[in-house]
C-alpha cells in the first residue's frame, strides 16, 4: 500500500508535467478516481492507498490531502503550482523521484497515468458533476442537504462494485 500523500505529489506533478491544469478540488477527484479504478483492474482487496474519502460538499475527498493543499492557494478551485508539490526541486527531477519511491510495476504505472489523462483533461466542475451523478458518493450523501456537511466514508464495496459494473458493461460493448 502506498501513502497517498506521495500518491497526491504524483498525480499532481503528472498533471502539470502534461500541460494540464490542478487544484486542490481536482486532485481530490482524480485521486478518488485513481484508487476506485485501481481496485477494478487488481481486485477489491488492493487498494493503492488506506485513506477512506468523504462525502462532502463537491464530491469525494481525502482529508489529509485537503490540511496539506488546502492553504497553497487562496480557494479549493485555484490552480496549483509545481512549487506546491515538490518545493523548489527540479518538476521532473521531483517526478521521477517519487514515481521511484512509489515503486509502482509497469501495470499499476499505465493504468495510473491513463486515468490521470482521461480524467486530468476534464475541469474541475465536470468532475464534481461526474462523482455527484455516481452512486458511492451520493449514497452517502442521502438525506442531506446539498450544502450540509459530512465526514461519511464512502463505501469501498461501492466504489469497487459500481465502476466494476461499469467496466464490465464498457467491454461487453465492445465485444
Amino acid at each position: 500500500m502506498r501513502d497517498i500523500q506521495l500518491v497526491a505529489q504524483y498525480v499532481g506533478l503528472s498533471l502539470l508535467s502534461k500541460g494540464l491544469s490542478v487544484s486542490p478540488l481536482k486532485l481530490q477527484k482524480i485521486l478518488y478516481y485513481v484508487q476506485a479504478w485501481y481496485m477494478v483492474f487488481f481486485g477489491r482487496k488492493h487498494t493503492l492507498f488506506s485513506e477512506i474519502p468523504q462525502a462532502w460538499v463537491n464530491g469525494p475527498v481525502y482529508p489529509s490531502v485537503y490540511r496539506k493543499y488546502r492553504r497553497c492557494v487562496p480557494g479549493m478551485c485555484d490552480h496549483l503550482q509545481a512549487t506546491d508539490f515538490c518545493g523548489e526541486e527540479d518538476p521532473s527531477v521531483a517526478l521521477k523521484r517519487i514515481s521511484n519511491l512509489l515503486n509502482f510495476t509497469d501495470e499499476e504505472q499505465e493504468l495510473i497515468e491513463s486515468i490521470i489523462m482521461l480524467y486530468g483533461a476534464k475541469t474541475q466542475n465536470e468532475l464534481i458533476l461526474y462523482t455527484h451523478a455516481e452512486k458511492p458518493w451520493a449514497e452517502k450523501r442521502e438525506g442531506l442537504s446539498p450544502f450540509q456537511r459530512s465526514e461519511k466514508e464512502l463505501s469501498l464495496d461501492t466504489m469497487y462494485e459500481y465502476y466494476k459494473a461499469r467496466h464490465d458493461k464498457n467491454r461487453e460493448g465492445k465485444a
